[in-house]
């Protein structure tokens, strides 16, 4: 790995390069016979049916290449649920999706991938990579999220979880992998964080935090199901030169985890970007593109984090979180008046909280309007001009 280094990351005006994509209009949706489908090609097939979820889409995808746990996180109608379900299977991860969580019903599961061992006794589930889907963790009550919590993390730390009883008899399994996607609001995020101490644990060293915001979305969404193509073979794991410079990830990762895990997400991520283009070494220029497509959502989660005083911990509001996301629906800003009105609270509130974001360099402010910051605008011109496609006449059913 190469050296890590404390320098500020650039921004995003000057990562973004000039758009050499004029006839991108023009292309076909990729289909599934393309055989070296590349980052491109994956995020305009969502892009073509789902606006401004491409790059969330493909971040689930490489954290699961990564084997490193995502929360996506917003206020209603941002699409995290879409996210969570576009994202593909990948041969050789045992993908499954979770809407109560039970000790029986992943003893259930476990009986699926369970092999027999020696001297007749318990089968047993060994070096698999599970992937756990939540598409919205208010579905599971809070017995079931404390089972999840409690079994989930043991494995995500360990590799090993073991409860044989009779209900749960295939419940055993060593040295295995657990990749977890899971979509909440925050208000929920911030009530598990704030209310049990191992949640917050777990999601502050455990989980990049990525916030879905999307004014690419504006107007009508296709009710349809996608799940993007892929290329034939994942290639496995390329090799990392030294002379790679990791540091604008490293400082980005530092903020989502610990600083000692930090340098592992940055390798990891560096890593699963050139796996999926099925390159045999990373390439600098690998390490730049994840910055350049990421960084503006994760380093937004990042700003939102504050402490009352040394003896509290790291907290984010989950009021200054939806006000962000619902400013961020709009190219065009949005009036306190409207804000006000669609989160059922008094333009004063609205004031209150938009004053941390406008300190935190999230939003500004133009007359009776709010806006994105001019960085993450630009950065959402550059997305648009990139990888958007026109809609189709016959594809504007509004979906929900």
């Amino acid at each position: 790995m190469s050296e890590i280094t404390n320098d500020e990351p650039r921004t995003i005006a000057e990562m973004i390069p000039e758009n050499n994509n004029a006839n991108l209009a023009s292309r076909s949706i990729p289909v599934s016979s393309v055989e070296n489908e590349d980052i491109h090609d994956f995020v305009v097939q969502v892009e073509s049916v789902y606006r401004g979820l491409g790059i969330p889409v493909l971040y689930g995808f490489l954290s699961i290449l990564a084997n490193k746990n995502g929360f996506f996180t917003a206020g209603r109608g941002t699409g995290k649920t879409r996210t969570i379900n576009c994202i593909p299977d990948i041969k050789g991860r045992e993908s499954s999706k979770w809407d109560t969580f039970t000790l029986t019903e992943l003893s259930n599961l476990c009986r699926k991938y369970s092999e027999p061992t020696l001297h007749g006794s318990d089968p047993i589930v060994i070096n698999k990579h599970f992937v756990f889907r939540i598409e919205d963790f208010s579905t599971l009550s809070e017995y079931h999220r404390m089972i999840f919590l409690t079994v989930c993390s043991k494995i995500s730390s360990d590799g090993n979880y073991s409860h044989i009883t009779e209900l749960t008899p295939y419940l055993k399994i060593e040295d295995c992998k657990l990749t977890m996607l899971i979509a909440a609001q925050p208000k929920l995020y911030s009530l598990l964080c704030n209310r049990y101490d191992a949640w917050e644990t777990m999601s502050y060293d455990r989980f990049t935090k990525f916030i879905i915001l999307s004014p690419l979305r504006a107007g009508k969404t296709i009710d349809i199901a996608l799940v993007p193509t892929l290329p034939k073979k994942m290639s496995t794991p390329p090799v990392l030169p030294e002379s790679v410079d990791l540091s604008r990830l490293f400082v980005m990762s530092k903020e989502q985890v610990s600083e000692g895990r930090a340098c592992l997400y940055a390798r990891d991520h560096a890593v699963a970007v050139s796996m999926f283009q099925e390159e045999e070494r990373v390439e600098q220029e690998d390490v730049d593109l994840f910055y350049r497509m990421f960084s503006p959502y994760l380093n937004s989660f990042s700003r939102l984090q504050h402490r009352e005083d040394l003896e509290s911990s790291t907290q984010v509001s989950s009021g200054h979180m939806e006000l962000l996301t619902q400013i961020g629906r709009s190219m065009e800003g949005v009036s306190i008046t409207e804000l006000a009105e669609s989160l059922r609270v008094t333009t004063d509130h609205i004031r209150r909280c938009a004053t941390f974001l406008l300190g935190k360099g999230l939003i500004r402010q133009g007359e009776d309007r709010y806006h994105l910051s001019t960085e993450l605008e630009q950065f959402f011109t550059w997305y648009k001009d990139t990888f958007s496609l026109p809609m189709p006449s016959s594809m504007t059913t509004t979906g929900t």
